[in-house]
């Protein structure tokens, strides 16, 4: 998007999620004053398809809006609302998970969206360690708690690399300290994966268990969780 006068412009629609060409039907530029230098523009745009409506606001000093500097990069601000969800997570339904880990996974998540890594990462390290207390895992702290969680899983690797999240967690924590965003990506879907293991996996398999009772079929499986 640009700041300029046009009438359409393609923008990323959170409703239908995808970017759609956008009308403006709505355009509003502040006069500039002694109590603040900033010039604004809002427009208001409506997605050609579903119709839902986003507020440009552009802001910058006077006479900067519309140009760039050498690089190439613009001289003003762009922000839009709704915030645009195209890089957001979406929390997963694990339909066994206790209401308590189920709100500290969902606040990391929005943790995630907005960009508070460091809160994030703590809230990875809380899941983390609500699982082991919920599935009654001993131990003097989350170190060994999760080396006694080793019996339930599938692969040690699991382990090694849920010991990688417990360090982050702290580091977090104590250090204020973050990884990158597409680090952090990757943290939850094995803790997603994880949940899904230990919650997902055991409700399905209890479904098709009682699925084959009342059809008379034998259902064999392996899984114990």
């Amino acid at each position: 998007m640009t700041a300029t006068e046009d009438r359409t412009q393609r923008i990323y629609c959170n409703e239908c999620r995808q970017a759609t060409n956008h009308t403006r039907v709505g355009h509003h530029r502040r006069s500039v004053d002694d109590n603040d230098p900033m010039e604004y523009v809002y427009n208001l745009w409506v997605c050609a398809g579903c119709e839902v409506g986003t507020l440009e606001v552009l802001s910058g000093m006077p006479g900067t809006l519309g140009e760039f500097d050498a690089d190439g990069d613009p001289l003003w601000w762009e922000e839009l609302f709704p915030e645009r969800i195209q890089t957001h997570l979406r929390a997963k339904l694990f339909m066994k998970l206790n209401p308590k880990l189920s709100r500290i996974y969902r606040e990391t998540i929005k943790s995630f969206n907005h960009g508070a890594l460091i809160l994030c990462t703590a809230g990875l390290r809380a899941v983390l360690e609500g699982i082991c207390d919920d599935k009654r895992i001993k131990g003097r702290d989350l170190r060994e708690k999760l080396e006694n969680l080793q019996p339930l899983l599938p692969n040690k690797n699991i382990i090694k690399n849920l010991h990688h999240f417990r360090f982050t967690g702290n580091k977090a924590v104590h250090e204020l300290k973050a990884p990158d965003r597409e680090g952090t990506k990757l943290a939850i879907e094995v803790i997603e994966d994880l949940l899904n293991f230990f919650y997902e996996l055991d409700y399905k398999v209890t479904r098709l268990r009682k699925s084959g009772k009342k059809k008379g079929l034998i259902v064999s499986t392996s899984v114990t969780i």
